[in-house]
C-alpha cells in the first residue's frame, strides 16, 4: 500500500513476510501517482506472467530486465542465458520502485516452496536438475541471472538509492520473482551458477525451502573436466576465482598480478579448494540446520537410479519412484546434460579425462603435490558433511 505523509510517500513493501518501507520523494503524489496507475497494470503483468522471465537486476539504473519466453524456453535451455532462451526474445526494463510497487499491491499466491541444487560446479548438477523437472511435478530454473545478482549485491554491499532496501532484500526479491514459473501444485526447483553459494543461507530463510542439495566432486574430476574443456573453461575459472575470493576476506585485498603468476591448473585447483571449503561451512551452519544434504557427483554418475531416488526423497519432490527409475536409464542418462545434441556414457568420458591425463603427465600430479603442500588439511577426495543415504 502507499499514503503520502507530509514531505514524502512510503511504501510498505512484502517480501517472504518481511515489510521493507520504501520512502520516495512527495513530487511522486497525486498527478504522477494517476499517471503510474495506468502503467501499474502492465507492470503487475510483467511480475506475474509466466511469459516472461525476470532476468536480470541493472545496479546502475536500480531497474529489473525482463526478457520474453518462448513455449519451452525454461525446459530445453541449459542455463537461463539470453543467448540461449533465443535471440528473438523482446526485453522490457523496469524501474525497481515500479516493481516494488507493483508487487505491494499483487495479491500474493501461496505455492509449494521452492527447493534448491547448490553446486560446487562440474557435479552433475545440470543433470540432475533435468531429471528431477516433471511436467506436473515440479520444475527446474537453471541459473537464473537475478539469483547471481543477488548474490553480487551482497559482495559489492549494495544499497539502493531510489528505495531503501539494499543487498539484503534481492535474495528475497530474486524469489519473489521467478517463483511464478511453477503452477501451485508444482514445486519449484532451483540450480543456480556455483558462485551463488555465498548467498546459501540467505535463499532458503527467505524462501522458506524445507530442503536443498549441495552437489559436489572431487579434485580430480574438477580439473579435468575443467582442462578438458580447453582455454574458454580455463579462463571462466579465472573470471570465478576472481569473483569467489571477494566471499574470503584474506583472498580479498589479493592482487591482480599474483593470480596472473598461477597457472591456470593452480587457478582451478584453488577455486576447486575454496568451494569446498565453502559448501562444508553452509551444511554445518547453525541457521540452515540441517535443511541441506550433501551428494557426491560420482555417486550420481555412477549410481544414478539410487542417487535419484535418494535425491526426490530428500528434497520431498514427491515424484514416484517408477517415474525416477524410468528417468535413469532414460533419454537423459544418455546425452550430454550441458548440451543435449551430444552423447554421454561413462566409457567416453573416462577415455576424454584419460587423454587429458597423458596431455598433461606430470603438470597434474605436481599441481595436487602443490595444493596439499600449501594447505594441509584439504583432501583430495573429501566428504562433505550431511550426505544423504541412497
Amino acid at each position: 500500500m502507499f499514503t503520502c505523509l507530509g514531505a514524502h510517500l512510503t511504501l510498505v513493501h512484502n517480501v517472504s513476510n518481511s515489510k521493507l518501507h520504501i520512502v520516495v520523494p512527495v513530487h511522486y503524489c497525486m498527478a504522477t501517482l494517476l499517471f503510474q496507475a495506468a502503467l501499474m497494470t502492465d507492470v503487475k503483468q510483467l511480475i506475474d506472467d509466466p511469459s516472461y522471465l525476470a532476468y536480470k537486476f541493472d545496479f546502475t539504473n536500480e531497474s529489473i530486465e525482463f526478457i520474453s519466453l518462448a513455449e519451452g524456453d525454461l525446459d530445453s535451455a541449459t542455463w537461463l542465458t539470453r543467448d540461449l532462451l533465443g535471440s528473438d526474445s523482446s526485453s522490457i526494463s523496469v524501474p525497481l520502485v515500479d516493481v516494488l510497487r507493483a508487487i505491494n499491491s499483487l495479491t500474493v499466491t501461496v505455492g509449494k516452496p521452492p527447493r534448491f541444487i547448490f553446486h560446487t560446479a562440474y557435479c552433475a548438477s545440470t543433470f540432475l536438475s533435468r531429471c528431477l523437472s516433471v511436467k506436473g511435478v515440479s520444475v527446474s530454473l537453471r541459473e537464473p541471472q537475478l539469483l547471481l545478482d543477488a548474490a553480487n549485491s551482497k559482495r559489492i554491499q549494495w544499497r539502493s538509492k531510489t528505495s531503501n532496501i539494499d543487498f539484503r532484500h534481492l535474495p528475497a526479491l530474486a524469489i519473489r520473482l521467478l517463483r511464478k514459473h511453477a503452477e501451485p501444485h508444482e514445486t519449484l526447483i532451483f540450480k543456480p551458477i556455483n558462485s551463488v553459494n555465498n548467498i546459501i543461507a540467505e535463499l532458503l530463510h527467505a524462501s522458506g525451502a524445507p530442503k536443498a542439495l549441495m552437489l559436489y566432486t572431487d579434485a580430480r574430476h574438477f580439473l579435468l573436466s575443467t582442462l578438458k574443456k580447453g582455454q574458454a573453461a580455463t579462463q571462466r575459472q579465472r573470471t570465478m576465482f576472481d569473483l569467489l575470493r571477494c566471499d574470503f576476506p584474506h583472498l580479498s585485498q589479493l592482487g591482480l598480478s599474483d593470480a596472473i603468476h598461477l597457472t591456470d591448473l593452480k587457478i582451478s585447483l584453488t577455486l576447486w579448494r575454496l568451494q569446498l571449503e565453502q559448501a562444508e561451512l553452509a551444511l554445518t551452519h547453525s541457521s540452515i540446520n540441517g535443511a541441506l544434504g550433501s551428494l557426491h557427483a560420482e555417486r550420481l554418475i555412477n549410481q544414478p537410479d539410487k542417487a535419484l531416488q535418494a535425491a526426490n526423497k530428500f528434497l520431498q519432490l514427491g515424484i514416484s519412484g517408477e517415474v525416477i527409475s524410468e528417468i535413469a536409464v532414460g533419454d537423459l542418462s544418455m546425452r550430454d546434460a550441458k548440451d543435449m545434441d551430444n552423447s554421454f556414457s561413462l566409457s567416453s568420458r573416462q577415455a576424454g579425462y584419460q587423454k587429458v591425463e597423458d596431455f598433461y603427465g606430470s603438470d597434474i600430479d605436481n599441481g595436487y603435490k602443490w595444493l596439499t603442500t600449501n594447505n594441509p588439511l584439504t583432501s583430495l577426495t573429501p566428504s562433505l558433511s550431511g550426505s544423504i543415504e541412497l
